[in-house]
């Protein structure tokens, strides 16, 4: 069994090109063609069979950017 991944740490994850999910905190994965509409939370632990670690710098803008929408939601 592989260890849990979280999308925000993956290459393939994206929150750019679905702004209105995005702002709601949501991603899309490059491997949900099959599945359109679909998003995923990206700090949910999963398992990932088509996982591919980001560069760090990426992962931590990601995860500042979601801290950042968090509090201003929290206003």
């Amino acid at each position: 069994m592989t260890a849990a991944v979280q999308c925000v740490a993956c290459e393939r994850f994206s929150l750019r090109n679905h702004a209105g999910m995005a702002a709601q905190g949501l991603g899309r994965c490059l491997d949900m063609t099959d599945r359109p509409g679909t998003f995923v939370s990206p700090v949910f632990p999963r398992q990932c069979r088509t996982h591919q670690p980001a560069p760090a710098d990426k992962t931590a803008a990601r995860i500042e950017w979601l801290r950042e929408l968090r509090s201003e939601g929290a206003r």
